[in-house]
């Protein structure tokens, strides 16, 4: 009895002095903030958008966060950026836009921001993931997911075929013939050759293949050279193995066909995997490998990289130490593992997609990893000028015309030098 009184008086003294001395709330790190995002529709909005309730708690924070379309994400912060004070905290902005915003002031520089802090380590993003947030020396973003375009492919139906992944231009429109069969309504490779901005982007990096540039040292336009014919010609030699809709194939697109079996392989962004590892719907989930993209047979190995970043708008006023606490807070290796176990498959850090458990969900990090770390992932292929919007333009409509037989791929080099030295001129 003694023995129980003790415990009983011992758990009345606790209860006391936790009605005299309350403990304090803990403390996270935006306490009462209101966080506003502006981010396009990606894996790592929707991973976001999935953990929010988990973000909201672990930083004290409430996030509201508007995701719109690629054009959309676009215009809408030019659009923030004429306002006296900006209505967002945080932007993504695509690695490509970097140059644009850096000459028009957009984006708040945190090159000094990360030298103070304690918690950025650069030493473990992507090394070129995360210099596509600079501008003349400046960062003006942190990398949230880098996407590079990889040649996703079948890799059941290539070891029943006993034909190895294609490295080279060549090998891959090999192999496209081999497995095309229109009478089962199955193509040998999917891409985007939807007009505009979708073909535009693809012919940059059909154009890479052949290691041509699109722009020279002093930024202007090299689009009608032998290695720009070829990279026509070989974008025209890939119609017979591709879906008869593939003029009207986009970025959405060429990953469902791919799931749903109708084309056995497809260039796609890395991030994007889990439309076919983890779709329901999916017909191929754990029967994909992922491989560089084929380059030209006597050019070297390269693979287009994008990134998406998040910024800090230049007009953010008095909230610049909010902001920069947020976009410190969550990008931080701890929330953005969170976020990969949320969805988002593309990584920037070296620390997360070199984890065990990570790779097992997405097969993709491996490769990731090792283009990475060979230095076989380039952004040089849609070269950050504000001009390139502009650029993909006239890549993607001059092109099409190609692709539906009004131009010779010679006659389409040349309209698209004409019209890019137009742009570069300022005509």
């Amino acid at each position: 009895m003694r023995k129980y009184s003790y415990v009983l008086a011992m758990m009345l003294l606790l209860t006391l002095s936790l009605l005299l001395f309350p403990v304090a709330a803990q403390e996270t790190p935006l306490n009462g903030e209101t966080i506003q995002m502006l981010i396009v529709g990606d894996p790592f909005a929707n991973a976001l958008f999935t953990a929010l309730p988990q973000l909201n708690e672990l930083s004290g924070a409430t996030i509201e966060i508007e995701v719109v379309g690629y054009n959309d994400v676009h215009d809408l912060t030019l659009l923030n950026a004429r306002d006296q004070i900006s209505a967002y905290d945080i932007v993504s902005f695509d690695a490509v836009w970097v140059g644009e915003y850096g000459a028009a002031n957009i984006l708040l520089p945190i090159t000094d921001l990360i030298a103070a802090s304690d918690s950025v380590n650069p030493a473990d993003f992507i090394e070129i993931a995360y210099q596509s947030g600079q501008y003349e020396g400046l960062q003006l973003g942190l990398p949230i997911q880098p996407h590079p375009e990889l040649l996703w492919y079948r890799s059941d139906l290539f070891e029943e075929a006993g034909i190895q992944p294609p490295q080279t231009t060549d090998e891959l429109l090999a192999a496209a013939a081999a497995f095309t069969d229109a009478d089962a309504d199955r193509y040998g490779i999917c891409w985007n050759g939807q007009r505009g901005q979708a073909l535009g982007q693809q012919m940059a990096h059909f154009y890479a293949a052949f290691g041509q540039p699109l722009l020279d040292e002093n930024n202007q336009p090299t689009l009608n050279t032998p290695e720009g014919i070829a990279a026509a010609e070989y974008a025209l030699a890939l119609l017979p193995y591709s879906p008869p809709d593939v003029l009207n194939m986009a970025w959405d697109q060429r990953p469902v066909r791919f799931r749903q079996g109708g084309c056995v392989m497809t260039y796609e962004w890395a991030a994007r995997a889990y439309l076919v590892e983890e779709d329901p719907t999916s017909q191929i989930a754990g029967l994909v490998g992922y491989a560089a993209a084929p380059h030209a047979p006597d050019e070297q190995a390269v693979t287009p990289l994008g990134v998406w970043n998040l910024g800090i708008p230049a007009n953010i006023g008095d909230r610049a130490d909010v902001a920069w606490q947020f976009l410190e807070w969550v990008t931080s290796e701890e929330i953005e593992r969170l976020l990969a176990n949320e969805g988002n498959g593309g990584m920037p850090r070296y620390s997360l997609i070199r984890d065990e458990a990570l790779i097992e969900r997405y097969p993709v990090f491996a490769t990731v990893d090792t283009l990475g770390s060979e230095g076989q992932l380039a952004d040089w292929m849609r070269p950050a000028v504000p001009q390139w919007p502009q650029l993909a333009d006239i890549l993607g409509e001059v092109y099409h015309d190609m692709l539906n037989g009004t131009l010779t791929p010679a006659q389409a080099a040349e309209e698209a030098q004409t019209q890019a030295e137009a742009l570069f001129s300022g005509q």
